[in-house]
C-alpha cells in the first residue's frame, strides 16, 4: 500500500510540475512596410503593411490591428494605406495562453506634388522696363528688355515646401528655402525660364516660359 501511494504522489507532483511549465512567453511579432520611400521618413507611394505572428510553444489565437486609434480589426490580409497623411498604424498579437506583444509604427505619405506657378511672368507678352506690354505673335514672342525680376508662388500642404530652383536655360540661378521666391533674369539670347519647387518628401514640380528672349546686359 504505501508503495501505491508513493507511485500516485510521484505522479501527481509530475503532473503539477508540467502545469507550471506554462507558455508565458509573448509572440513574435513583426510589422513589415512596402511602398516607394521619399524624403525625411516619407513615402511616395501608396503604402502595403504586411504583419507577421508566430509562437514557438503556442498557437497564435488573435493578431489585429488599428489606424489612427480607430476600430480594431482582425488581420487577414495586408493593410492598405492609399491616401496622403500620417498614420499611426498600432498591431497586437496574442498567443493560446495569453500571451500578448503589441507594436506601433508611424507611416507618413505624402505622393502629390507641390503647387507653382508665375505670378507676373507668362508667354506672349513683352516685359519693357519692369512693364508689361501685349505684342503681335511672332516665332519667338516672349520678349524681356532690361532688368526685371520673375516672382514665383510656390506651397505644399502635406510634408512643407523644402525650397524653389531658379533656372535660366539649363543653368540654376539659384535657390531660396522661405518666400518672397523672387530671381532676376539676366543675359542676351532665347533661354527657357524655369522654376522648381520640392517637398520635404521628394516630390518635386516646375512651371516654364519657353524660349525667351532677353535683351539684359549685366
Amino acid at each position: 500500500m504505501k508503495k501505491a501511494v508513493a507511485i500516485l504522489t510521484a505522479i501527481l507532483l509530475l503532473s503539477i510540475g508540467c502545469l507550471e511549465k506554462k507558455d508565458k512567453n509573448p509572440p513574435y511579432l513583426k510589422m513589415i512596410v512596402s511602398g516607394s520611400e521619399g524624403n525625411n521618413g516619407w513615402y511616395v507611394s501608396n503604402v502595403t503593411v504586411f504583419l507577421n505572428a508566430t509562437d514557438n510553444e503556442s498557437k497564435i489565437k488573435e493578431l489585429k490591428y488599428r489606424t489612427n486609434g480607430g476600430t480594431w480589426f482582425d488581420y487577414v490580409m495586408p493593410v492598405k494605406l492609399q491616401k496622403d497623411g500620417i498614420y499611426l498604424l498600432e498591431c497586437y498579437a496574442k498567443d493560446g495562453s495569453g500571451n500578448e506583444k503589441y507594436a506601433n509604427m508611424t507611416i507618413k505619405i505624402d505622393k502629390t506634388a507641390p503647387s507653382i506657378s508665375f505670378l507676373n511672368f507668362e508667354p506672349g507678352y513683352i516685359y519693357f522696363r519692369g512693364k508689361k506690354f501685349i505684342t503681335p505673335r511672332i516665332p519667338r514672342d516672349t520678349m524681356v528688355i532690361g532688368k526685371y525680376t520673375v516672382e514665383v508662388e510656390a506651397s505644399d500642404a502635406l510634408s512643407g515646401l523644402e525650397k524653389v530652383e531658379f533656372y535660366i536655360g539649363d543653368s540654376l540661378e539659384g535657390e531660396k528655402e522661405s518666400a518672397p521666391f523672387e530671381f532676376d533674369l539676366h543675359g542676351i539670347g532665347i533661354y527657357n525660364i524655369t522654376a522648381v519647387a520640392y517637398d520635404y518628401a521628394g516630390n518635386y514640380n516646375s512651371v516654364s516660359v519657353l524660349e525667351v528672349q532677353l535683351f539684359i546686359r549685366s
